[in-house]
């Protein structure tokens, strides 16, 4: 079958979906090409991208507004689940459990006058991890009162406090926390901060898993599976019968968090135009902040860690809605093939938003080049003698924005950027140990004021662009953490904790927004078949970077509470340095193919065209030309 020569013109001044000016696409066979009036002056020509076809169907209506907010309250159930292990692993005060003491009835108070160690001869802050090696079947014989009179005694004849097997807890404070429950201090403390650790294992596994089933499967079988196995582990914690089985059903619940949240962000971004992108980008974490504010609150109210997760598993419940209202990406169904599907929800969001689409035969028609597109572009980089291949192929789909050799530099910048923002939010929003203050006031104002860093997160992506406000954010958190670093080591606790508080919050205002700008930033950055993959490695090296944060603050934190400060400021200024090697996309059309991202838009490699005509035995030659960035 003979195929003509396509030839894309942009033209100015041409009538558009409203039958307002816009840049339209004329197409022909030459000069003689011929117009069809399409939807009030819509012409075939212009229906040449995805951008065009939602524009037809409508960018702001009812149905935008409806995904938008179904999909974005969702962010509240992330926090509940990532944001909480102080409070359901509170740790009260605690010392050596004497089993013969403890047997004798002794009080709290008898017990740590007399076999606990102090670390201070004038304060009565209590070792917590020591205690006396008496002989205690002798002490209860004695009685207290003459025990405390002979302690000098006792002292001479037992000198060396020894580590204990046990704790006892002061179960005023709680009345039973997972610390409580496991005994997770001192020697097993760093299984405490495993079950912190496990979290961002659960989201690293799960973006690894879902960022490829997202693409192979599609967004809303992934979000559905996710959800069932998110609700179900998510009431299962809560009767865990052993520390072991709680890491384990922590990290399955997390993981299928992770895929929801994923799936859902890349649908909701993939819907909406480009000059909406900023405000969708920015505000669809605002439940997340909701759900950040809310956590402390429930658990200063809460004091048993089973009926407190309990309750913050609830909100999963919501996701069953997403298996009647959800549909599957319309952009993503193009690009498989799935021209139909995609058909009926353009036509769905087109009814509901009150608009009305050109016929079927026009809108297949102009999907159908659409799919060609990156059909010939999946050609291209798949290369003919791997067909037959299938494994060798998915593995190279795993691994492909490493071997498109433009994409390379650009997606290793992008992992750090990810690893440094993850790390350092996660480590100073779970700081409040190491800073001496409330923990239930610092998480609470932390989630307050994610609100405005989302708001200023906007401002900035629509008026400075998104390379220089990411840098600008990284750098001024670094800033922050430095000045607490500095008023730390400098200055005596009580002096310096006002200034200390405020500067943290300072700088996790700045990193709030810096994370969430790096998650629209990388959608912007690649194309359709490669978006969700992006995504997804890209939140493994996030979860990387928050997998040490517990460690860092309360490992780390041990041997020096400013010590965990020192890293987060170096690995932020570390993280604006690079970012000033990305390419801007402030406006930018989300692209179909790898030739269409911002830093080579619009280019065609004459030996690509070789390859392309090769494999498809045709005389076709394409002038695909689109400008990087669509006016507003």
């Amino acid at each position: 079958m003979e195929v003509q020569e396509e030839t894309v013109k942009k033209s100015k001044g041409e009538r558009g979906i409203d039958g307002g000016e816009r840049n339209g696409r004329r197409e022909g066979g030459g000069e003689g090409g011929r117009e069809d009036g399409i939807g009030g002056g819509e012409t075939k020509g212009d229906l040449a991208t995805f951008e065009d076809l939602l524009e037809m169907a409508g960018t702001n209506g009812r149905w935008n507004i409806i995904m938008f907010i179904m999909c974005s309250i969702e962010a509240f159930i992330s926090p509940l689940q990532s944001l909480t292990y102080q409070f359901l692993g509170a740790t009260p005060d605690h010392w050596c459990l004497v089993p013969q003491l403890h047997q004798a009835n002794w009080t709290q108070h008898q017990v740590i006058s007399l076999a606990i160690p102090h670390t201070s001869n004038t304060t009565d802050e209590h070792d917590h991890c020591d205690m006396y090696n008496y002989n205690y079947t002798e002490v209860v014989e004695m009685g207290y009162e003459a025990a405390m009179l002979n302690k000098s005694t006792l002292n001479v004849l037992y000198p060396n406090p020894v580590q204990c097997l046990a704790r006892d807890f002061n179960y005023s404070q709680y009345q039973s926390t997972v610390v409580t429950e496991w005994d997770l201090v001192c020697e097993r403390r760093v299984i405490y901060s495993t079950t912190q650790a496990i979290v961002m294992v659960g989201k690293l596994l799960g973006y690894i898993s879902f960022g490829y089933l997202i693409d192979k499967w599609g967004r809303r079988k992934v979000v559905l599976l996710a959800a069932v196995f998110n609700i179900v582990s998510s009431f299962l914690i809560a009767a865990s019968p052993t520390v072991e089985m709680y890491i384990i059903l922590k990290g399955i619940m997390t993981a299928m968090d992770a895929g929801v949240y994923l799936a859902l962000f890349v649908f909701v971004m993939e819907s909406c135009a480009a000059r909406y992108r900023a405000g969708v980008g920015a505000m669809f974490v605002i439940p997340w902040a909701l759900g950040y504010m809310v956590a402390p609150g429930i658990a200063y109210l809460i004091r048993t860690w089973q009926l407190l997760h309990a309750v913050y598993a609830l909100p999963t419940l919501y996701c069953i809605i997403f298996f009647w209202w959800l549909p599957e990406s319309p952009r993503w169904l193009i690009t498989q093939g799935r021209l139909h599907e995609a058909l009926h929800v353009l036509t769905w969001a087109a009814k509901v938003n009150g608009r009305t689409l050109p016929t079927d035969d026009v809108i297949l028609a102009a999907m159908t080049n659409i799919e060609k597109q990156t059909a010939i572009e999946r050609t291209v980089e798949v290369g003919p003698e791997e067909e037959g291949w299938r494994l060798l192929k998915e593995l190279k789909h795993f691994f492909i924005l490493m071997l498109i050799p433009h994409l390379r530099l650009r997606t290793l910048v992008v992992f750090v950027g990810w690893f440094s923002a993850s790390m350092v939010y996660y480590g100073v929003a779970l700081n409040a140990s190491n800073l001496g203050t409330d923990p239930y006031l610092y998480v609470f104002f932390g989630g307050l004021l994610e609100v405005p860093s989302y708001l200023l997160l906007w401002v900035m992506m629509v008026f400075v662009g998104r390379k220089r406000s990411l840098a600008l954010l990284y750098f001024i958190c670094a800033v922050c953490i430095f000045l607490v670093m500095a008023i730390m080591m400098l200055l005596p606790h009580e002096e310096g904790l006002t200034a200390v508080v405020v500067l943290s919050q300072a700088g996790k205002v700045a990193v709030t927004a810096a994370f969430q700008l790096i998650w629209a930033y990388t959608s912007e950055l690649y194309p359709t078949r490669f978006r969700s993959l992006a995504v997804g490695q890209s939140s493994v090296c996030a979860r990387l970077g928050s997998l040490l944060s517990p460690y860092i603050n309360d490992i780390l934190g041990k041997t020096s509470v400013w010590a965990p400060s020192a890293v987060f400021g170096i690995v932020s200024v570390v993280a604006a340095a690079l970012t000033l090697t990305l390419p801007e996309t402030r406006n930018a059309v989300l692209t179909e193919s790898t030739k269409q991202t911002p830093k080579h838009y619009g280019t065609t490699k004459p030996q690509e065209n070789a390859i392309i005509e090769s494999k498809n035995q045709t005389t076709t030659t394409n002038h695909y030309s689109n400008p990087t960035f669509d006016s507003e």
